[in-house]
């Protein structure tokens, strides 16, 4: 039904039939959860969502065409990306309110997700190529949690007060969410192009003309490529990138800009400005891979660039930054203590290339440590078993490592070692997403492509390695885009760190750590 709603849209715009086609789209939108995709593995649910790949933005795209309010169009795009981030957030998300006031909901409930978000086991066949009894006991109690979820949902969103219990905020929750800062969404298909804003006043859409699908295409497929042969077509890919952000900024960010500045969310002092505005990025389909924090002109005293105009975060969905949130207020209202650093440095890794610039990096650290009160843990033969056990037990843990972005993004993986310490070994995101750090604050990435998903068919999950950080808890993730050299990254991090440490204690530590890291990176440019 899903698909064959899609082919019935496409044929109701052609005719002109727009309101028509957003109510298909919207329709097959909502069909989604009946898609039961938590009865299935990880790899058969992205198997799965792959097949509705751009869905969800086709229909938020009808929905501005069809004349509706830029929310519903917002509204879809939540409801129909990061759908597997989304089960595992309400999976984890504080329902203490639920536990005092229905008590008996609340065990139901509680159960029912742990079950459902434990980890099935692979399938197991027998010698004539059937799967086991056990399998199939197994798959058939995670179908019976499934419905028994859908059914205590439904009855607990009939007690009062609890209407909207894991559904998207309303619009008015929705303004409230860009109390620091307005939130921005990039959306682009064939039906057209629109930046949607939230700020605490109102959700509005603002039509981008300039950023049409095909060259989105052409410059999305021109960044993937960048650090292929790096050394040999370094000059070629700068030359490319200063192209790059320039048309991102004319497309998309400026006019944006100009539109928050109209309406006073966002006041330009110029180029010396030293209280910017919070931004909240959100990119869409190939858009989640755009660097909106770099684009525009950043020749010598120019402030048509975002670097001059605001502090950048990216986020996969509101619904994630609201979980971040909630996060940082439980870590907040816990015991206080000195903040953990666990440092997961690779100098030297089996198979690749060294990394002379690790070793500064964590003498630094380890020595700028020292003179504050931060408790420092250094591995220095990482595994990734006794990472996964360590970074439960740390506030900020900080890589310096081999990165790399699997086609199959779940797989995606910083480069560690094995227990004997004479191979390298992969610390998956798919891994890193199933653990609960309950302390956790920051997690620093010195690693290339840690925020690279490979898989243009799963780009709306945002399945990445610091997607993963994130969802483990840790609530500030800093991570690069594509590849990166080791010494950049030694000088951006050192220089990162020095920001933060001068703020300890200063209180606001959600904006001082973007902040810090906006003026690190602004340091290294100029």
């Amino acid at each position: 039904r899903v698909l064959a709603a899609r082919k019935s849209a496409f044929l109701l715009n052609s005719l002109g039939k727009f309101q028509e086609s957003s109510s298909i789209l919207e329709y097959a939108v909502n069909l989604m959860p009946s898609v039961n995709l938590q009865a299935l593995k990880r790899d058969d649910q992205q198997h799965r969502l792959s097949e509705l790949s751009g869905l969800a933005s086709d229909a938020a795209s009808m929905a501005l065409r069809a004349g509706r309010e830029a929310y519903d169009s917002l509204k879809l795009l939540e409801l129909g990306r990061g759908i597997m981030m989304g089960f595992s957030i309400d999976s984890r998300s504080d329902v203490s309110d639920l536990k005092t006031d229905h008590p008996l909901e609340y065990d139901q409930f509680h159960r029912l997700r742990i079950e459902i978000d434990s980890a099935m086991n692979e399938t197991s066949y027998g010698g004539d190529g059937i799967p086991d009894q056990g399998q199939n006991r197994s798959t058939s109690q995670r179908w019976e949690a499934v419905n028994e979820m859908e059914a205590i949902l439904a009855r607990i969103r009939m007690l009062p007060g609890y209407g909207g219990f894991l559904l998207p905020p309303s619009q008015e929750a929705l303004k409230d969410m860009a109390v620091d800062g307005p939130i921005v969404v990039f959306n682009s298909t064939l039906y057209g192009s629109h930046a949607i804003i939230v700020t605490t006043s109102a959700i509005t859409s603002l039509e981008l003309p300039e950023l049409n699908h095909e060259k989105i295409d052409h410059w999305m497929k021109q960044l993937a490529s960048f650090g292929e042969s790096w050394g040999i077509k370094r000059g070629q890919y700068n030359k490319q990138m200063k192209d790059l952000l320039v048309w991102l900024w004319d497309a998309a960010v400026g006019p944006v800009f100009d539109d928050l500045e109209r309406s006073g969310t966002i006041v330009s002092k110029g180029a010396h400005d030293t209280n910017l505005k919070r931004i909240w990025w959100i990119g869409t389909g190939q858009l989640s891979m755009a660097p909106f924090h770099a684009a525009g002109d950043h020749s010598r005293g120019s402030t048509r660039n975002t670097l001059s105009r605001a502090i950048s975060t990216y986020i996969p969905t509101i619904k994630a930054l609201n979980y971040a949130r909630e996060h940082t207020k439980k870590a907040e209202i816990a015991e206080k203590r000195d903040p953990r650093l666990l440092l997961v440095p690779m100098p030297k890794t089996p198979g690749k290339t060294s990394l002379p610039g690790v070793d500064k990096e964590v003498r630094y650290l380890v020595d700028s440590t020292s003179k504050i009160p931060i408790e420092t843990t250094v591995l220095s033969n990482p595994t990734p078993a006794e990472v996964l056990k360590q970074a439960q037990q740390h506030d900020i843990v900080h890589f310096a490592c081999h990165g790399v972005s699997d086609m199959n993004p779940s797989n995606s993986h910083l480069v560690l070692l094995t227990p004997d310490g004479n191979d390298a070994d992969k610390l998956l995101a798919r891994d890193i997403s199933n653990m609960v750090a309950q302390n956790a604050q920051l997690a620093y990435l010195s690693a290339c492509s840690s925020a690279k998903n490979q898989s243009t068919e799963l780009a709306d999950e945002v399945i990445h390695l610091a997607s993963a950080f994130q969802l483990a808890g840790f609530s500030h993730t800093l991570a690069n885009l594509w590849e990166t050299g080791d010494h950049p990254s030694s000088e951006v991090a050192r220089d990162f760190y020095n920001f933060l440490f001068q703020y300890q204690g200063n209180g606001n530590e959600h904006r001082w750590v973007s902040e810090a890291f906006h003026k690190a990176v602004k340091k290294f440019r100029d």
